[in-house]
């Protein structure tokens, strides 16, 4: 009967908090940078005189929703990352199913030059505006799973309840903002994209509600978070 000598295998050898930080960085900075690559410089012989800047100005309008759908992703990629940013201050440990969602979130972010750029083009196809609006969607919603995940190994310290209320409030304008455009999108793909402005009111809206529920943490926060 043989016995096996070889070292058990170690609980640190998961990858730590600060190297999933890294790599959502670094991750993030790509998505963004990709961003841009949807909008074109219109081609010289696209534009009827290319020294009139009538002409030119013609041409640029022409990418407009291209130009917007950018518009829309930057800030939303930028509003998330500070939401992962918050959500990874809390974390005093490191799990594997923290790590997991946290390719779960990054999956969301890596897809959305593509979802973007879907809008741009299709703008005014429902399909498009569900796309995206889906991708927004599963972006927060996974940036909420990892807290919620790391809140249940004990290894993210929870927030007060003022603040974890206030944070619920954010995800619920987000869903609704989000759901809403969704079905919309099949009746009016204008008046859907129109919800999606509720989405940078949800950190007012959390801090509003947190100043009226007491004096406890104002709740300053970004999408998911």
């Amino acid at each position: 009967m043989t016995t096996d000598t070889r070292p058990a295998r170690p609980r640190d050898d998961l990858p730590s908090v600060a190297r999933l930080l890294t790599l959502s960085d670094s991750v993030v900075a790509i998505a963004l940078t990709l961003l841009v690559l949807q909008l074109k410089v219109p081609p010289t012989a696209q534009v009827a005189d290319p020294r009139s800047a009538a002409d030119l100005a013609a041409q640029l309008a022409k990418e407009v929703d291209q130009l917007i759908s950018y518009v829309v992703a930057f800030y939303v990629v930028a509003q998330f990352w500070l939401a992962h940013h918050r959500v990874f201050r809390r974390v005093v440990g490191h799990h594997e199913g923290v790590a997991w969602w946290n390719f779960a979130f990054l999956f969301t972010i890596t897809a959305m030059p593509f979802t973007s750029s879907l809008l741009g083009q299709y703008g005014d196809n429902p399909l498009a505006v569900d796309i995206f609006a889906v991708n927004l969607l599963l972006a927060a919603l996974a940036t909420q799973a990892t807290l919620l995940y790391g809140q249940r190994r004990d290894i993210v310290i929870g927030p007060g309840s003022t603040e974890a209320r206030a944070r619920a409030v954010r995800l619920t304008v987000i869903v609704i903002a989000v759901a809403s455009s969704i079905g919309l999108a099949w009746v009016n793909t204008t008046a859907a994209k129109f919800c999606w402005l509720l989405i940078p009111l949800a950190p007012w809206a959390a801090n509003r509600w947190a100043a009226r529920a007491g004096p406890g943490s104002r709740a300053a926060g970004a999408p998911g978070q």
